[in-house]
């Protein structure tokens, strides 16, 4: 059974989702855009991907100034734990990966978690080129804007 290239294409985010839903602990995951719409997900029937996109977004951009000067630069990995929660924020080529998963699960998530972000970023290079040829964020802003129409 022949597949079409958009279907291979869009199948390679949800095997970087799907690798990281199936790991021990994990609720599910998410691809959201920098507006904080859901892009891909993937897990339990339970898991609110659109919710935890929000979430990174507001998160984001409450805490990107601060943690800036904190730093003195801009955060790509933001991982939170509580008593029964860990969610994980990272940056990848220009989109956000959210992980949501029970506190218990062992630190290896955080190695899935960082193969997870390659895959992605080789998918989005391979498939918008244009992006990797901005250099300032305002130039990102414009060629997304692009893709996106």
């Amino acid at each position: 059974m022949n597949r079409s290239k958009n279907t291979k294409n869009a199948d390679k985010l949800q095997v970087a989702l799907d690798y990281l839903s199936e790991y021990s602990g994990v609720r599910g995951a998410v691809i959201a855009d920098n507006e904080g719409l859901v892009i891909s997900k993937s897990g339990h029937d339970e898991f609110n991907a659109e919710l935890y996109a929000a979430l990174s977004l507001s998160l984001s951009s409450l805490l990107a100034k601060e943690l800036v000067k904190l730093s003195g630069s801009n955060v790509e990995f933001l991982s939170i734990k509580t008593s029964q929660d860990w969610v994980t924020i990272a940056r990848a080529s220009h989109c956000t990966l959210v992980v949501a998963a029970d506190r218990r699960t062992d630190d290896l998530l955080g190695v899935r978690i960082s193969r997870a972000l390659e895959m992605i970023a080789t998918h989005l290079k391979t498939k918008y080129p244009v992006l990797q040829q901005a250099t300032g964020p305002k130039e990102r802003v414009i060629i997304m804007e692009e893709i996106h129409v």
